[in-house]
């Protein structure tokens, strides 16, 4: 008949939600519906045996020497606004500052004390890092709740109650104090002093090890070297923990606060919510960190894809979710789209997407994007690395310039791998020998991914990537030897034989390539019209030979870097050791390259002790100039041209790099025409009007000059020029008046 007594805080039935159900349903088949009340006097608490109130209420009974107060209240059946009151007390953060007139001290190790003085100020190198370490500290504790509450053998003692899974991050700029919680397993008294009190002591290494130990999968967590925490104390000078444990079956909270010099104090407290409340005090030269807009770019940068959500001062700022961590399928192109702007800072749509995932040699996650153009086009500069490196969905280093090699920068995206060797701040990558097979990996794949693309959809590949990223390619044909041969399938140019801008890949050039051909033949000029009228093309275009055109300097760069391409030597049509294209007969059979057709047997042509006459004379006239000069068969509207010169392109960046040593122009081979006009005509001339042959003779070289490229000012030879000019007038006035075209030709 008389009401069952107990005494308990009440702030210990808001720090347990269930306490009023359990009350109920525990004690409801003992008290067969009578009341359950406490009152004022503790002696009277004394009644109800420990056990009872230890096992069932979750709490402990109080002591006559406890300086709390006990409070009076009926304990009813449940209600719908009762149990909203609880709910919602258990899901505030803010923690009463009562404490206990028991606090005690502990003095950090003098080993610690040093450790813990080059954590705060000599082991990450920018400050905002302590966020990222913060917000990992966080997800972690959320992550071990999460596998708690999934694991059978444990999840009947966790005290989940209905706080949401998250992190709740509140920036103050009045008090100059940052606030980092969440809602996941807290700590113990105990574990305070063991995660917190001992740098480098990892409560999440230890927490994997129990996990492999029994067998169990790996949860997704973050920490490693347990010293993410004291990087608070770079930008507080006190740093205070608030903190449950959800296994605490007496849900007690503790506060630990330090100044990060010498000791730390913990003391019980009450109404701490279910898991870790970081407060920071900060510094006077810290305190664009108290400022809403500094954190949320922060979390952007380093934390935006952990496991859950994260709200600042109550606004989620997560948005974007790791879409790395999708299944491609499941991914959209609205998605794919959100992503790449998020992490590329751009406005466009990706051209291409790439999601790879591997376990060798390291798992990796990773997404990849080509933009649809770069800004190195614009002069803007040479652009950083595209893609960065994360750890668990964490940020270790932006702009990673080692997972992709530099010719690849205009990627963007992001790699993410949880078994990728750190070094202690976590910002750096360790072990160079297994990140350079990553960065194999990583490229291999996409040169695949970039083929791939070309032969689904070679007119895209073409007007869309080739044309704006092609410099790239080159560049990396250049500079890595590693992937030259590989990249060369990726290369595109146009053709003599192909309309204009029709562009062709070096494959398809060797299958038209004829049986008999034995090398890949290219010509850099600056446009097709040059090309067309080299005179170096001449014999190649009358045999139906197929020809590269290659129109910008750094071509002629690739050429040479590749050298050869499946077995066969690429071979600059402006070299000497180009052989005569075999011709064509009337019948289709092939002839040698030494004979001679139809056409060129009726024209004039210098036989062979008239070609080693005018040879010598050539090379006597301009000694300074020549090293060789012979007879060749490979002209055919052109009197001469030179072979085996240096490249062009190559003396314009030797100059344009230092003007002031530029080198001077070497001597040079030249090849002529036996059968074309102006050599029979000089070579007759040579004897009769030696001055005006000379002065021939240096304008012919002079011709072969610029259609080799190497003229570096033509306004050299407008002297001579009008000077021959000149005596050409004075000559036909001379002889009778000026001779009409006909007369002119004939003479």
């Amino acid at each position: 008949t008389h009401p069952i007594v107990v005494s308990c805080r009440v702030s210990q039935l808001f720090r347990a939600p269930m306490l009023h159900s359990t009350i109920t349903r525990s004690l409801g088949r003992v008290v067969a519906g009578r009341s359950v009340v406490s009152q004022h006097s503790m002696v009277t608490a004394r009644r109800l045996p420990p056990h009872l109130v230890q096992s069932h209420f979750g709490v402990r009974p109080l002591s006559l020497s406890s300086s709390y107060t006990a409070a009076s209240a009926v304990v009813s059946p449940p209600s719908s606004s009762f149990a909203s009151f609880v709910t919602s007390q258990s899901r505030q953060f803010s923690a009463s500052t009562a404490t206990s007139d028991k606090s005690e001290t502990y003095e950090f190790k003098a080993e610690t004390r040093k450790l813990l003085d080059i954590v705060a100020r000599s082991l990450y190198s920018e400050r905002e890092i302590f966020v990222r370490e913060l917000i990992s500290n966080a997800s972690d504790a959320l992550e071990k709740l999460r596998h708690q509450l999934a694991d059978t053998d444990q999840k009947m003692t966790v005290s989940a109650g209905d706080a949401p899974l998250e992190v709740q991050i509140t920036a103050d700029e009045e008090r100059g104090i940052l606030e980092i919680a969440d809602t996941g397993v807290g700590m113990t008294k105990q574990e305070l002093k063991d995660n917190l009190g001992v740098i480098a002591h990892s409560g999440t290494g230890e927490f994997l090890k129990q996990m492999e130990g029994q067998g169990k999968a790996s949860a997704q967590v973050i920490g490693q070297f347990g010293v993410g925490f004291y990087s608070a104390f770079m930008v507080g000078n006190q740093v205070e923990v608030y903190t449950r444990s959800s296994s605490d079956p007496e849900g007690r909270g503790y506060r630990w606060v330090s100044d990060g010099t010498g000791s730390y104090e913990i003391s019980e407290v009450d109404g701490v919510a279910r898991g870790t409340r970081i407060v920071i005090h900060l510094r006077e030269d810290a305190l664009e960190f108290a400022q809403r807009d500094t954190i949320q770019k922060v979390v952007h940068k380093f934390s935006n894809f952990v496991n859950f959500d994260i709200r600042l001062n109550g606004e989620a700022v997560n948005t974007v979710k790791a879409l790395w961590t999708l299944p491609a399928e499941e991914v959209s192109k609205e998605q794919h789209k959100e992503f790449y702007q998020f992490i590329a800072h751009a406005y466009d749509e990706p051209l291409y997407h790439l999601m790879f995932q591997t376990d060798m040699p390291l798992s990796v996650q990773s997404v990849f994007y080509v933009p649809q153009q770069h800004a190195e086009k614009y002069g803007m500069g040479r652009q950083e690395p595209g893609v960065s490196l994360y750890s668990r969905r964490v940020l270790i280093q932006a702009k990673c310039p080692g997972l992709l090699p530099d010719w690849l920068r205009f990627v963007k995206g992001v790699v993410d791998s949880e078994d990728v060797p750190l070094n202690l701040s976590r910002e750096m990558l360790q072990d160079s020998a297994l990140i350079s097979r990553l960065n194999s990996l990583l490229t291999r794949r996409m040169l695949k991914f970039l083929a791939d693309q070309a032969r689904s959809d070679e007119k895209r590949y073409c007007k869309d990537f080739f044309n704006e990223f092609g410099n790239f390619l080159k560049e990396g044909i250049c500079t890595d030897p590693k992937w030259k041969e590989d990249i060369a399938r990726l290369l595109r140019c146009e053709t003599s034989t192909k309309a204009d801008g029709e562009l062709t890949s070096l494959d398809a050039y060797v299958e038209r390539m004829p049986e008999h051909q034995k090398h890949i033949y290219f010509l850099c000029v600056p446009n097709r019209k040059f090309a067309q009228t080299s005179p170096y093309y001449e014999a190649f275009k009358k045999s139906k030979t197929e020809v590269l055109f290659l129109y910008t300097s750094l071509d002629d760069f690739v050429m040479n870097n590749l050298a050869t391409y499946g077995g066969r030597k690429l071979v600059s049509i402006e070299s000497g050791e180009v052989p005569r294209p075999p011709k064509k007969s009337e019948n289709g059979d092939e002839k040698d390259g030494d004979e001679h057709d139809g056409d060129d047997d009726k024209r004039p042509r210098l036989d062979k002790e008239q070609q080693r006459v005018f040879s010598s004379w050539f090379k006597d006239t301009l000694v300074e100039r020549v090293t060789s000069v012979d007879a060749t068969d490979r002209l055919v509207d052109s009197p001469a041209l030179l072979v085996d010169h240096e490249s062009a392109p190559f003396r314009r960046m030797m100059k344009f790099v230092d003007p002031n040593r530029a080198p001077e122009l070497p001597k040079q081979a030249l090849e002529y025409n036996p059968a074309h006009p102006i050599i029979v005509g000089l070579h007759q001339m040579r004897e009769r009007q030696p001055e005006v042959a000379r002065q021939i003779a240096e304008q012919v070289f002079d011709n072969a000059l610029v259609a080799a490229g190497l003229l570096e000012d033509s306004r050299s030879m407008l002297p001579r020029i009008n000077q021959l000019m000149q005596q050409l007038l004075e000559s036909q006035q001379s002889g009778g008046g000026v001779l009409d075209a006909e007369e002119v030709k004939e003479e």
